[in-house]
């Protein structure tokens, strides 16, 4: 398709920005109330961090209904309000808890079906719905409706400028295809844009002490450089949560499958000192866990287990990386020495020889693990109170190890806005017709991402995208 047929007389009820879940989501159900939509997105193909989604949170579903889940929308308003201290926007926190459920009834009638799984043991409440090829087909099913509903999904297309109207309300949208621009007339504009995870400069902007080196396992973050906030705050937006990280881990930052046995709960983990410093199960929250590994020098941490402990995952299973699966011995060894050609990860066959590698006294390791091992054997961690169900002693050759990092996947916040996802300006006033949802959003999220409810990226992108396309709908179909 040429420039010319690409771009002529194109004009929107809505303008979109961002093909992911919250932005699809909103031009869906934008479209299916009578507005004309145009989707704007910089990639070749659509999904944005919604095609990594392991799953969506959601309470009162169909799914949780038809298992009798006992769990309701103001037991699961309760946990995360109280996780926060009441530092979100409450209203906006229960306007997602109310769709969340209708959304997932909302997919079921596109033809998903969801099972439900829990993330790490105990999990409560059971509420992370997880479609078979998860994210994917939830994209899928979002661009069929688009196709069928006549929305226009520009790929390859990158939004440059919000404009506006005297009033302050938008009026059009300038997109740059091709290295040439174009202006998109339009009464209305939806921004879904994915945060700023990828903008190193924005990282060390607005989240004071960030990590110096880039962790992440999520590559597709590294498209998401703030363009949908930077345009915002242009027109005048205010801004909410900046600084907020979803981060996760501790995880080996050369290989993904060497990162399932050490974030294990039987591992220890001690910092360049040679100290431990948490406990190592930390309720099995895998997005707390960082934040320990964050206070530690270079913050970092390393991660060791011994012999019998690698055959215990093996025979027994993982409980927290990969619940309910079994390490096998044969990947693991080919990720472990993936690792240690590049320094990351070793095998050793004595603690002194351990020591040596990672720069430590070997009195003061030798010292640390017995320590540790006394616990394992009272079945008592004295220091932490670590679950003794994952007290394993380390007394068997060889003795692994890996050096541990904060995982970092996402920024959760940026732009304020109300429980009507309508952007706000510095006069807490919404801006006409400029509305914003999921990680481009504040307000819905805290500094530590809550292990309870995860699957709440997911979950909030698809609900707040829903919202601002019923309330971007209404305002241009009002104004007709």
């Amino acid at each position: 398709m040429n420039r010319a047929n690409r771009y002529e007389k194109l004009e929107a009820d809505v303008v979109v920005l961002g093909a992911g879940g919250a932005g699809l989501a909103a031009a869906v159900t934008a479209a299916n109330k009578g507005a004309k939509v145009i989707v704007i997105e910089k990639r070749p193909i659509p999904g944005g961090a919604t095609l990594f989604a392991g799953g969506t949170f959601a309470i009162e579903s169909p799914v949780q209904k038809r298992l009798k889940v006992p769990e309701t929308k103001d037991d699961v308003f309760k946990i995360v309000m109280q996780h926060s201290h009441w530092t979100l926007n409450a209203r906006i926190v229960r306007a997602w808890i109310d769709k969340s459920g209708d959304t997932i009834d909302w997919l079921e009638k596109k033809g998903l079906n969801f099972r439900l799984i829990r993330l790490y043991p105990d999990q409560t409440p059971l509420a992370l719905h997880c479609a078979e090829k998860n994210g994917s087909a939830i994209i899928n099913a979002l661009m069929k409706d688009c196709n069928e509903l006549g929305v226009k999904v520009l790929l390859n297309t990158r939004a440059v400028k919000i404009l506006t109207a005297k009033s302050g309300s938008p009026n059009g949208v300038t997109v740059k295809y091709q290295e040439k621009e174009t202006v998109i007339p339009t009464k209305s504009v939806i921004i879904g844009t994915g945060g700023y995870g990828g903008s190193k400069s924005l990282l060390k902007k607005y989240c004071p002490g960030y990590i110096s080196r880039d962790y992440s396992i999520n590559t597709l973050k590294k498209i998401h450089n703030g363009d949908g906030i930077r345009m915002a705050f242009q027109v005048g937006a205010a801004s909410d949560s900046l600084g907020h990280l979803l981060f996760h881990g501790p995880v080996v930052e050369t290989s993904r499958f060497a990162w399932f046995p050490f974030i294990e709960a039987c591992t220890i983990w001690v910092n360049r000192e040679g100290d431990r410093f948490m406990s190592e199960s930390a309720d099995f929250n895998p997005f707390e866990s960082p934040n320990g590994v964050l206070r530690q020098p270079g913050q970092m941490c390393f991660s060791i287990f011994d012999e019998d402990t690698k055959q215990y995952m093996v025979t027994n299973g993982l409980d927290r990386s990969q619940a309910g699966t079994h390490l096998d011995p044969i990947k693991f060894k080919e990720s472990l020495n993936n690792a240690a050609a590049k320094g990351e990860a070793g095998t050793f066959k004595s603690l002194d020889e351990l020591a040596k590698w990672m720069k430590i006294a070997p009195q003061i390791l030798r010292e640390t693990i017995n320590e540790y091992n006394a616990y394992c054997d009272e079945k008592h961690d004295h220091l932490f109170f670590k679950n003794s169900k994952y007290l394993r002693a380390l007394r068997k050759p060889p003795y692994y190890v890996a050096k541990c990092y904060p995982g970092h996947l996402s920024t959760l916040g940026g732009i304020k806005i109300n429980h009507r996802m309508e952007v706000m300006n510095q006069d807490c006033k919404p801006i006409p017709g400029l509305y914003a949802g999921g990680n481009d959003a504040g307000g819905f999220a805290g500094t530590s991402y809550n292990g309870q409810t995860a699957g709440t990226g997911s979950g909030f992108a698809l609900a707040s995208g829903r919202i601002a396309g019923e309330n971007a709908a209404n305002y241009v179909l009002l104004s007709r």
